[in-house]
C-alpha cells in the first residue's frame, strides 16, 4: 500500500519593481567620517556609531586633517563638531561644499554641538547640515538621521 501526500506551498514572490525590494546599504557598510578634536568624545561617538552597527568610520581630530581624507575615504556621511581648532564646523562645511571632488561636495554633513544655542537648527541648516545633534550625541537620534540618510527619506 503506497501513501501519496500532497502539499501544496504558497509564496509571494516579490516583483522587481517592488518598493520593498529597495535595498539600502547595511549599517557596517555606511561611510561615517567623524571630525571632532577632543579625542575622547570622537572615541566616544566611534563606539556608538559601532554599537548600532556602523563600523566603516574615519576619524580626523581637525578640520585640516578632515579634509585632507575626505576625497581618499569617500564617505556617506560626515559628522562635523562645530568647534574644532581650526576652524569651525560651518567653515570646513563651507570648504567641503567647494572642494574640488564632486563626490566630497556632495556629502551629506550632519553637525554636532556641543552648547546648542538659539537659531543653531536654522544656522545648521543655513551652512549645508542636513541636520545637527546636541553632546553627548544620543544613539537613538543618531541612528534615526543615519537610517534617513540610508533610505533617502
Amino acid at each position: 500500500m503506497q501513501i501519496h501526500s500532497q502539499a501544496m506551498l504558497r509564496m509571494q514572490l516579490p516583483l522587481e519593481d517592488d518598493s520593498s525590494m529597495v535595498s539600502s546599504p547595511s549599517p557596517s557598510n555606511f561611510r561615517i567620517l567623524i571630525v571632532n578634536e577632543d579625542m575622547r568624545n570622537a572615541d566616544t561617538l566611534k563606539r556608538t556609531l559601532n554599537d548600532l552597527g556602523y563600523f566603516a568610520t574615519c576619524t580626523a581630530y581637525s578640520a585640516r586633517r578632515a579634509l585632507a581624507v575626505a576625497k581618499d575615504f569617500a564617505p556617506a556621511v560626515a559628522l562635523l563638531d562645530l568647534e574644532l581648532p581650526d576652524m569651525t564646523g560651518y567653515q570646513l562645511a563651507n570648504q567641503l561644499r567647494s572642494h574640488l571632488s564632486r563626490c566630497v561636495r556632495k556629502v551629506p554633513l550632519l553637525a554636532i554641538a556641543e552648547f546648542p544655542v538659539y537659531g543653531t537648527a536654522e544656522l545648521t541648516r543655513a551652512a549645508g547640515f542636513m541636520g545637527w545633534l546636541p553632546k553627548p550625541v544620543e544613539p537613538l537620534a543618531l541612528n534615526a538621521m543615519l537610517s534617513k540618510l540610508q533610505t533617502g527619506a
